[in-house]
């Protein structure tokens, strides 16, 4: 026998254990109960639990006595595997060759053990001695500590519920979990390495604030906001505090930067940091004009661009979005055809091709006329800006292919589409059926419109919904958007323009309806739109440029 001295095995002297045990052998593992636990007591996790301690004399025949030990192997609950003998006894788990069985091994019954375990202790390979180990807070997991905690039947998976910023966990913490957050937020941060700072939003995002931000309180951690992360391939600063940022759109920020082609011109409307302008200019070379009403997000967005090497593709602004959307549309129908340049190399590197054999060489771009699409990521109230884009091509016809004609007519390959507009919006009322969640929306979307649309198809529609609507043409050649999704009865239609790729959550896609685009806009113009609008017959006619009279911060 060990050296060891053994400790009594508490399985023969409680048989209730033992048939809990061969009922549940994982409940062995499992966090000491602390129900209504509302201040963390780490020390209250620690929990002593009887084992028995297979000895293997010889490390060549541990996977041999692993194979052996099969069903009487204590594995852990979460992974179904061994548990670590470091984990479990300490220093003596770091210097021996030792695998932990359930205490329902007796050393000195053989029937209690696997025929080829048995065969091994006949062999003297391995040594069987009841030992106790030792768990604690530090062993169990997030979710095991806080089903210890929280009222039992009600664990809704918090421990997951949470989305990471940078070094900031995210919780969204409701009803009776409330009196609970403090502990929430330790535990989260304690089983969570890169978590440093743990907060809880007070107030639903945007009810405060028009920027989407949102009144937080700090639940554990220092108080620090500052956050700096790197997402889609890019990398960015910001204050989580003052600005919007979700980092479950990765997604779509991805999405929708690989719609874009090189030389593209895409107008971000509600850009925040950048998250779709950057990425959308670094990897696929699109030529970026980007706006935020709100200063935080503004200069964030600034540093983000000069930190990512964009500066000459992604032109930040800080204005309203609905006088962006028709101020920017008339300035780069007066800038198209001016050529940019880009310098992809770091900008320390030496420019002689002679010294640097990975030297790139300088791109050039022509700017185009009209963007190719839109961005409004303004959940919240994106769809109420849609009227911004009634009559937006007003007067100019003459430079978008018409619907009702083939490409292959002479002439029309070299117009421009219609611009695509991504907008993204949730459903307010919760509906959980898709299909009347679809038609909500695209009701909402018809009305700022001023323009009938039509549920096609449905996709993956939850609480963030996403829709795509393309043009589609009808029998009196005039058009008509419709929402991505398959509605029921719908009638036939002739052949529809080629649908962009399908978005699983999050977004509208529209293809900006020809009645819509061109039809006289139903508000008064401002004077800066007055003057852009005597401008643009001269736009169309020469190459003459005419003075930007400013306007926007830039």
């Amino acid at each position: 026998m060990s050296s060891n001295t053994p400790v009594e095995n508490p399985v023969e002297q409680d048989e209730e254990m033992l048939k809990r045990v061969l009922l549940h052998p994982s409940s062995l593992l499992r966090a000491p109960q602390h129900l209504g636990m509302k201040v963390l007591d780490r020390e209250a996790f620690t929990k002593k639990i009887p084992t028995v301690a297979a000895y293997i004399k010889d490390r060549r025949n541990i996977q041999r006595v692993r194979k052996a030990a099969g069903s009487v192997f204590l594995l852990d609950p979460l992974d179904r595997t061994v548990v670590d003998p470091k984990r479990l006894y300490g220093d003596e788990g770091k210097q021996t060759y030792i695998i932990p069985l359930l205490p329902s091994v007796k050393v000195d019954d053989e029937s209690t053990m696997p025929a080829d375990l048995a065969q091994l202790v006949k062999e003297d390979k391995i040594e069987l001695v009841p030992k106790e180990g030792t768990l604690t807070y530090g062993d169990f997991g997030s979710e095991e500590i806080l089903k210890s905690i929280l009222p039992r039947d009600r664990y809704d998976g918090i421990h997951r519920g949470f989305t990471l910023t940078g070094h900031i966990a995210h919780l969204n913490i409701h009803g009776e979990f409330t009196n609970y957050k403090e502990v929430i937020a330790q535990v989260i941060m304690d089983k969570n390495p890169t978590v440093e700072t743990v907060v809880s939003k007070i107030e639903d995002v945007g009810s405060h604030s028009e920027f989407r931000t949102f009144p937080m309180e700090i639940l554990a951690g220092r108080p620090d906001t500052q956050v700096s992360l790197r997402s889609s391939g890019c990398s960015y600063d910001f204050d989580f505090a003052k600005v919007y940022w979700n980092s479950r759109l990765e997604n779509e920020h991805d999405r929708v930067a690989n719609l874009c082609a090189k030389g593209e011109a895409v107008c971000d409307v509600m850009a925040g940091v950048g998250p779709f302008a950057i990425p959308a200019a670094k990897h696929k070379r699109a030529l970026v004009w980007a706006n935020d009403l709100n200063g935080d997000s503004y200069e964030s967005m600034v540093r983000n661009i000069e930190k990512n090497r964009v500066a000459n593709l992604v032109y930040p602004f800080n204005t309203d979005g609905r006088e962006f959307i028709r101020l920017s549309s008339k300035a780069i129908l007066r800038d198209g055809g001016k050529t940019i340049t880009f310098d992809p190399n770091p900008p320390n590197a030496p420019r002689d091709p002679a010294i640097n054999t990975k030297l790139k060489p300088i791109e050039t771009y022509t700017i185009p006329k009209v963007f190719k699409r839109f961005i409004m990521n303004l959940p919240a109230s994106a769809v109420e800006f849609l009227d911004a884009y009634i009559g937006l091509y007003a007067g100019l016809e003459p430079l978008f292919q018409d619907p009702s004609k083939s490409l292959a007519t002479p002439g029309q390959e070299e117009k421009y589409p219609l611009p695509i507009i991504h907008c993204y919006t949730f459903n307010r009322h919760n509906v959980k059926d898709i299909e009347e969640a679809a038609t909500e929306i695209c009701q909402a979307v018809s009305g700022y419109l001023d323009y009938p649309m039509r549920v096609e198809r449905t996709e993956n529609l939850k609480d963030l919904y996403a829709q795509t609507m393309q043009a589609k043409t009808k029998e009196n050649n005039s058009k008509k958007a419709a929402i991505s999704g398959e509605a029921e009865s719908a009638p036939a239609e002739p052949e529809k323009t080629k649908l962009e790729e399908s978005f699983s959550e999050g977004g509208i896609s529209v293809g900006l309806p020809w009645e819509v685009a061109f039809r006289t806009p139903p508000k008064e113009l401002t004077e800066m739109e007055k003057k852009l609008e005597r401008m643009k017959n001269i736009w169309l006619r020469s190459d003459e440029t005419a003075e930007w009279p400013g306007k926007l911060k830039h």
